[in-house]
C-alpha cells in the first residue's frame, strides 16, 4: 500500500468521529496487516474530527467512546488533549478577531 492511499483512509476512519465506527472502517477498507498501524496513527487524526462534531454532547461522547485501555494505551488521553488544544487555538483566534 502506498503511503499516501494508507494516509487517506486513515483521514476517512477519523471522519467518523467515533472510535468503534473508526476501527470497524479500518478492518472494512484496510489490509490486515496494516489495521496495528492505523490503530495506531488514528488518535493524531481524530481531535480535529470531533471538534468538528456539533455539540459539546456529541464530542463528549464520541471521546467517551474510546476505552480507557484502548491500544495503544495513551490513546483517549491523546485525543482528549488533542481536541482541548484545537478548541482552546480556535477560541483564542475568535477572541483575537483572525
Amino acid at each position: 500500500m502506498r503511503p499516501s492511499d494508507f494516509n487517506r483512509l486513515i483521514k476517512l476512519a477519523a471522519k467518523q468521529g467515533y472510535y468503534p465506527l473508526c476501527l470497524q472502517f479500518i478492518e472494512d477498507n484496510l489490509e490486515e496487516g496494516f489495521h496495528d498501524l492505523a490503530t495506531a496513527t488514528l488518535p493524531y487524526y481524530l481531535p480535529s474530527n470531533i471538534l468538528d462534531l456539533p455539540s459539546k454532547e456529541e464530542r463528549a461522547a464520541a471521546i467517551d467512546s474510546i476505552p480507557l485501555n484502548a491500544t495503544p494505551s495513551h490513546t483517549r488521553k491523546l485525543v482528549e488533549t488533542g481536541v482541548m488544544t484545537l478548541w482552546k487555538r480556535e477560541r483564542n483566534r475568535k477572541r483575537n478577531g483572525v
